[in-house]
Order: structure tokens, then sequence, then C-alpha cells
């Protein structure tokens, strides 16, 4: 069978036709890997999704109470995707498709193609893999008050699509803006589309699954032509009637891509990497890749997608020697392959050739960690192993990694100072290259754009007094830990608070230093760099060693409780850049008042602790001694910050104790 659709399909073919029956198979296969991996999810995003684009019911997720919405995806028939099962599964209590009912479809339909774009149906997806949908209008079909409500109604779906546990974007984009690499919607959404032009629409060529309406026409156009071929060949095919243009979306053509982009990129991707690091390594090498060309614009990945879908028949340096079936062809392992050749040119880059192996298995592991089925999560990684192996893709000791769920905390940490190592010593090696370009180049990225995603760096990097550092870990899922147990020392008159990996009753700090997670001054102190680092989350199981601790398990899993409550998980790559630009202000904050539950002998000390998170996703812990201080403290919390208590966004924990009625007095009177 294997043989006989390679020669089925790997034969000359002139008619575009044949090329789009090569498309539609891979499309499908992509759609049946995302399936694979988890059915339902696949059905939201392929089925759900794009039936809830084309209807307008008041009884339907996305409803908008406007005759002028426009809404509808061409050639889309609904009754294909969603059948009358599904539809009751989803929508149980609907209207929608009753015989008794008008029919919620438009006949107008404004959406032209929508597409994801990004790791969904690869290697690459996770459970925690959001979709980013691509919907190609035309704004001067809709205007700028249809743009506005369609708008809309996506915004109404993302957050129905959230309540069922599923991350959904919608990008806007206009097909005639699109043609001339300009995404104003994007850029708006992503905070740095000065950064990342050309190189959106190159990954946007080689990583879309078409979910829905018209085919993108660059498919059928052979690769490596310049722009007026490129449109000369378009007119061909139209006038002998080989295809017709209303079937197909024309986005343009790109030929290379210029270098001046790629700095900007390269800054964008430390922002990405700072929630998701396994994957901005593999992006980051492609941009040092890029940019360490001789020439001053680069060659196109997209075209080594495209030669091997619907142009077997072209080689180029990147396809030469790979015989791939239609449903082997996966855009994140051919540009690691990519990546690792070019690596390998010298003996002094190896290192990074085997970390961009390690990051693309862990990448992989990510989405296996998460499906449910063991049997199924076993075959998965079996045929990995295979198939990254048959690449040269499989890092050493493969078997370590798989158990990466079992090491301890420092091989965690020491694999993610490595990760953090090489994008910072990337982004070095890639900003002097940039600097060096000549004049004849200009980095394509606004000052604005610059400053945002500089400022995210700092708040990751940057030190300051009181404040809690972020570690260099591998992502915060990686570094979250099942069991955690807290220990007390007290040496020379110093406490010292210990975190450990696993349940213990006892702790050697000589003989168990590889169980330990780190040590702290104060408690609070040590809970806070904890859950700030994806340590601990609610569903880690907290224990206490046998020592003398100040407080008992009870009372550190209640205040551990009410720090995760107050302080939500801060996603770096969602702070908008409008907050980033502006000052930094307190957003929460969390005061814990007499913790050790001191006796109040004297109405002025009280030993209390507050915690706060800025806008900028720094948070900082500082402790206070009296009264006074600590009603100073929250005084300039409410005057300065608007954070109090009618605000919802202030939090006061006073542990039970005996004198909780005086210090409820002494604090709000």
């Amino acid at each position: 069978m294997r043989g006989h659709t390679v020669t089925l399909f790997l034969v000359e073919t002139p008619n575009p036709m044949n090329k789009v029956e090569r498309y539609k198979i891979f499309n499908r296969n992509r759609k049946i890997k995302a399936i694979n991996f988890n059915e339902n999810k696949a059905t939201l995003l392929f089925k759900i999704i794009p039936f809830l684009l084309h209807a307008n019911y008041p009884d339907l997720p996305g409803y908008i109470n406007d005759p002028n919405c426009p809404y509808g995806i061409h050639r889309f028939v609904p009754e294909e995707y969603v059948n009358k099962e599904i539809f009751q599964r989803y929508f149980p209590n609907s209207k929608a498709v009753s015989q008794t009912t008008g029919s919620p479809f438009s006949e107008n339909p404004c959406v032209h193609s929508l597409k994801t774009i990004g790791s969904i149906g690869t290697i690459a997806q996770t459970e925690k893999s959001d979709c980013d949908y691509w919907l190609s209008i035309r704004y001067n079909e809709i205007g700028p008050e249809g743009l506005l409500l369609l708008e809309e109604k996506c915004k109404a779906i993302e957050e129905w699509a959230m309540s069922r546990d599923n991350e959904v974007h919608f990008f806007l984009m206009d097909i005639d803006q699109t043609k001339e690499n300009k995404f104003e919607t994007l850029a708006e959404a992503e905070s740095a589309g000065s950064a990342i032009q050309v190189l959106l629409k190159d990954e946007l060529f080689r990583t879309h699954i078409l979910v829905a309406g018209k085919m993108l026409l660059w498919w059928l156009i052979p690769p490596g032509l310049t722009e007026d071929e490129y449109k000369s060949y378009i007119d061909t095919v139209i006038k002998k009637k080989k295809l017709n243009p209303e079937n197909f979306v024309d986005l343009g053509y790109l030929s290379d891509i210029p270098k001046s982009e790629v700095f900007g990129a390269c800054l964008w991707q430390m922002n990405k990497a700072l929630d998701s690091p396994f994957k901005s390594v593999i992006k980051f090498a492609y941009l040092e890749l890029l940019l360490r060309n001789k020439t001053q614009t680069l060659p196109l990945f997209s075209d080594t997608v495209k030669c091997l879908v619907t142009y077997p028949e072209k080689q180029t340096p990147s396809t030469q020697g790979l015989n791939l079936e239609l449903n082997e062809i996966d855009p994140y392992l051919l540009l690691a392959r990519e990546i690792i050749k070019f690596y390998q040119k010298e003996a002094s880059e190896q290192k990074r050739a085997n970390l961009i192996r390690e990051c693309m298995f862990l990448k992989t592991l990510e989405g296996m960690e998460s499906q449910k089925r063991r049997s199924k999560k076993r075959k998965n990684l079996e045929s990995t192993i295979d198939l990254m192996e048959n690449w040269h893709l499989l890092p050493n000791n493969c078997e370590h990694f798989v158990n990466l769920r079992s090491w301890n905390f420092k091989q965690l940490t020491e694999l993610g100072t490595k990760v953090h190592d090489y994008l910072l010593e990337t982004y070095k090696r890639l900003r002097w290259i940039s600097q060096n370009l000549g004049e004849e180049t200009e980095v394509a990225i606004t000052q604005r754009d610059l400053s945002v995603l500089g400022r995210k760096l700092f708040t990751y990097y940057e030190k300051k007094n009181n404040k809690i550092e972020y570690i260099r870990s591998l992502s915060r899922e990686t570094m979250t830990q099942i069991d955690v147990t807290f220990h007390f020392a007290s040496q020379n008159g110093t406490s010292h608070y210990f975190a450990l990996q696993g349940i213990h009753e006892h702790f050697d700090n000589k003989k168990q230093t590889e169980l330990l997670i780190t040590r702290k001054s104060d408690l609070i102190t040590l809970v806070t760099w904890l859950m700030i680092n994806g340590i601990i989350n609610d569903k880690t199981n907290l224990h206490l060693s046998k020592n003398l601790m100040p407080l008992d398990l009870v009372e550190i899993q209640t205040v551990t409780k009410v720090m995760l409550h107050t302080f939500p998980t801060i996603n770096f790559a969602k702070i908008s850049g409008d907050q980033l630009l502006k000052k930094e202000s307190i957003t929460r904050a969390l005061a814990i008042v007499n913790l050790n539950k001191e006796p109040m002998k004297d109405s002025k000390k009280l030993q209390s602790t507050i915690i706060t998170a800025n806008s900028y996703g720094e948070y900082f812990v500082k402790e206070y001694n009296t009264v006074t201080q600590l009603k100073n403290a929250l005084r300039l919390l409410l005057t300065k910050h608007y954070v109090s208590r009618w605000n919802n966004n202030l939090e006061v924990f006073i542990p039970p104790q005996q004198d909780q009625h005086l210090i409820k007095k002494l604090i709000y009177q």
C-alpha cells in the first residue's frame, strides 16, 4: 500500500486539479492527526466552530442581535460538518435547526477561507495548545460597522469555547492587505505586528489547516517564481480555464524573507519563550538559520512544504532525498530537521543541534502526557520514536527524557537553565548580526513594539528589591510537583524554611541535597516563590516533615490555598502592550496578618506580610512589624493603585486565633 501511494501521487502533474487533490489528502491527514490526538477537541475545532461562524441564531453561542452583522463561510455546507447527533450533543436545547424555524445560515457569507495557523495537527500539538484561526475576509464587502459586529461575534464564540476549556482566537484578516503583507488586526492582538510580517505569512502557508471555505491559491503556484512570473502564471491558468479563481483565495505570493524582519521576530520569540520555551527554541533556531544566511533576502521554508505536497516533481535542497507519503509530512519535524542540518555544519554547533533534538522530543512528550489512555499514549510514543529516529531527530538517551516526570528538581532546573542560556546567547548573536547588516537594511520593528517586548524580558529576568524571582524553567507545567514537603530548621537564631521534592518524614541537608527544591528565610516568601514558578498549584499535595515547625500542616495548606486563589497564573505572552507601555501599577494584593499567631502583648506591634502583583507580571513580598506600618501600606494600595477589598483585588487573611477580633479592630478602625 505504501509503494502504491507514492506511485500514484508522485507522478508529473501539470494539471492544477491533480495538485488540488494532493493538497486535499494532505489537509485531511493533518485533521486526522488532530483527531487522533483528541477527538473531542478536534470536533469542536473543525466542526462546531465553523458551524457557529456560519450561523446566527438567538440560542446559539456567538449570536449578534443586529441584522447588519455579517457571518457565514463561503462553500460551507453545515449538514456535512454537523449532523443531528453532534448538534444535539453540543446544543441540546437549541431550536436553530428545527423545521419550524427559519434558516440560521447566511445567504451572503463573508468569510472566504477559515484556517488554523500553528501546531494543531502536528507533532508539536499539546493538550494546552490554543487554536488560532485566520479568517480571510474583505473589509470592503462588510464595511467598518460589519467588521466591528463580526469581531463581536468572534469574541462571543471565543468566550463560549473557553467555558469548555478550549482556548481559541480569531484573527480577521483582509485579503487585499494580506497580499501586501500588512496584518493590522493580528498586530493589534499580538502587540508585535511590526516584528512579524512576511515571516508570519510564511508560517501561515507552511502550518495552516484549511477548516472551511476556499483553498489558498498559493499551493498551486510553482515555487521560486518572481512577483511578475507569479502574476503571469495565474493569468495563464485562468485564461486556459484550468482553474476557477472564485474557488480559491489569493493571499499573494512570497518569494523571500527580508533580513530586516528577523531581529524583530527574534525578540518576539524571546517573549513567547517565557511561557513555552520548547517550541520557541525551534523557532529561534530557525531565525538564526535565516539571519546567518549570506544573502540579504532569505529562502522560504514554506516552499519546502509546498514542494512535498503539491510540487513533488520539483526539488529543493531541503527536500532532496525525502520520499515521504503525504501523511508523513509534518511542518514542525521538517523544520527541526533543517535546523539540525544547519547546526551540524560546524563542530562547535553540535551542542545546539543536540538541544534542538531534546526540545523537539520534549515538546512532543508534552502532547502525549496529556492523553488519558495509557495504551494509546504508549503506542504514540513508540511510533514517534521510530519516526524521529528515521529523521535523525531523536536525542541521545531518549528514555531519560521519556521519564522527565521522575527527574529530581536539580535535573529539571539544569535543563531549564540550558534552554534559557541558549535563548539568551542566540539573542545576543542575532542582535550583533542585526546591528551589522549595513545601512541598506533597516530593522523592521517599531519603537513601540521594541519597548513592549523589551519590557517583558526585563520583567522576567530583572532583579529588584523584595521581588520574587522567576526561575529559568522548562515551563510551569513541567516544573509542577505532585508532592512537596516543607521542613523547618533554625541555626544560630536564624530560621530556614525548606521545600523538598516528594514525601519525607525527615530531611538531612547534607545527604539529601538532590531532594531540595529551595530554601527561604520565611514561609510566605517560600510559598510565593513556589507558586509563581508553577512548582505548586491547587492539585499539589503538601506535607510536613517531623520537626518543630512554627505552623502545623493544616495552617500551611490553608495559607497556600488563599495565596493560590488570590493570584491566578500570569501568562507573559498575553500581557497587553498597552499595560507594558504605562507605568507599572499594583493590580492585586494579599495581606497575611500574624501568621505565627503571636500573642498581642503590645497593641502597636504586629507581624504582617503583603504580597503584591503588578501590571508587568512581577511579584513582591514585603514585611511589616507594626499596626501603623500595615495600615499605611493598605492605605497606599487604595489611594495610589485602587487596590482594596471594595474593588475585589485585595485579600486580608488573618488565621483563626485568640486575638483575631482585636487584630481586625486595630486594622480597620
